[in-house]
């Protein structure tokens, strides 16, 4: 019985060994399933970048264009946010003829649908503080392109005006009927109202956008 004893020993105690390590090796298993030092940290960068988004959502914007057509019918708002020395100009509109539509900012915050030479000519002409050609006034911005459904959104940065400007000089926002060619028009075209090829003088002045068809004075909120 003493010869056999020992061997029982070694087996019993190789037993309590394998056990033990067993048990730490699923503990660290189970602690990498539940705290991956990966997935944490880009749950939270996630997490980060839809909390900005939201903020910049409801952060309320220096400058406001509420867009309403000549019938006096609301059709978008306008927002101006001021972004690293930028301004950003975030436009909402529905209930307008798809396609692409001029829009710009004008010289006069005057939006009167009835005037005398056609809706919302009392806004003038486009801002230009410097009084550069059409295609590098101040206020000339790309145009809006709207969708079958009539609504449109876009978002576009200008390092132009600030929105404290646009509200101080008495601006307003307009949304024309046509495309804006933006008086890109080659030497190989003659206009009937000039015998010179290029741009005749409506073209470099509005860019042949046609009539237009919402207005709105750019105020603070």
């Amino acid at each position: 019985m003493k010869k056999n004893f020992l061997p029982f020993v070694f087996i019993g105690a190789f037993s309590i060994l394998l056990a033990a390590c067993s048990s730490e090796d699923l503990e660290e298993d189970n602690e990498s399933l539940d705290t991956p030092d990966n997935g944490e940290d880009n749950g939270e960068v996630q997490e980060m970048d839809e909390e900005d988004a939201v903020a910049e959502d409801v952060e309320e914007p220096e400058a406001i264009a509420e867009l309403h057509d000549a019938n006096e019918e609301p059709v978008g708002t306008v927002n101006f946010h001021e972004r690293d020395g930028n301004t950003r100009i975030t436009a909402e509109a529905e209930n307008l003829d798809p396609g692409f539509h001029g829009f710009h900012i004008h010289e006069e915050g005057v939006c009167e649908p009835d005037a005398e030479e056609g809706p919302f000519d009392t806004a003038e002409g486009h801002y230009s503080p410097e009084d550069n050609e059409h295609g590098e006034h101040a206020g000339d911005l790309p145009p809006l392109y709207v969708k079958e459904d009539g609504a449109v959104e876009m978002s576009i940065e200008s390092d132009r005006f600030t929105p404290d400007e646009l509200v101080e000089e008495e601006t307003a926002m307009i949304i024309h009927s046509n495309p804006d060619n933006f008086a890109h028009i080659p030497d190989r075209y003659t206009s009937e109202e000039q015998d010179e090829s290029g741009p005749d003088e409506d073209t470099l002045d509005t860019g042949d956008a046609g009539d237009r068809v919402a207005c709105a004075v750019i105020e603070t909120p």
